[in-house]
């Protein structure tokens, strides 16, 4: 079941950045059951995104939006942690309060990012498979 779940993030995700679009906190919470605990799902969100690439280099969990089209603050604690020189040459250093502006900036670099690294690995796949 768990297994499953990873995989329908994933599918999301890739399909989301497929399009270059994004994913609502919404939808991802639809995914689960409302008995399912928010360690649960995103504990799945984590491996999923890990599945998706390498968090070091690439985070597909920027696709996910709150309502001001900004991901929740799991993306800028991953991206600070795996990331911290890139987060601090855009955010500052993290004693500061981050700015609406400079978050903006980061994550339009990050799904820029993403996006290419799905059109890259759909071009591929459909290499191969021709």
């Amino acid at each position: 079941m768990e297994a499953e779940r990873v995989d329908r993030i994933v599918v999301a995700l890739r399909r989301a950045a497929e399009h270059e679009r994004l994913l609502s906190y919404q939808r991802f919470h639809a995914m689960f059951g409302a008995s399912d605990p928010l360690t649960a799902r995103y504990d799945a969100l984590e491996r999923a995104i890990a599945s998706l690439g390498e968090v070091s280099s690439i985070d597909y969990g920027v696709l996910l939006a709150l309502s001001n089209g900004l991901p929740g603050p799991d993306f800028f604690r991953r991206y600070q942690k795996h990331r911290y020189a890139d987060y601090v040459a855009v955010m500052g250093p993290p004693i500061h309060r981050q700015s609406i502006k400079r978050k903006r900036l980061l994550v339009e670099a990050e799904r820029r990012r993403v996006y290419d690294d799905a059109r890259r690995k759909a071009s591929i796949h459909a290499a191969e498979t021709a």
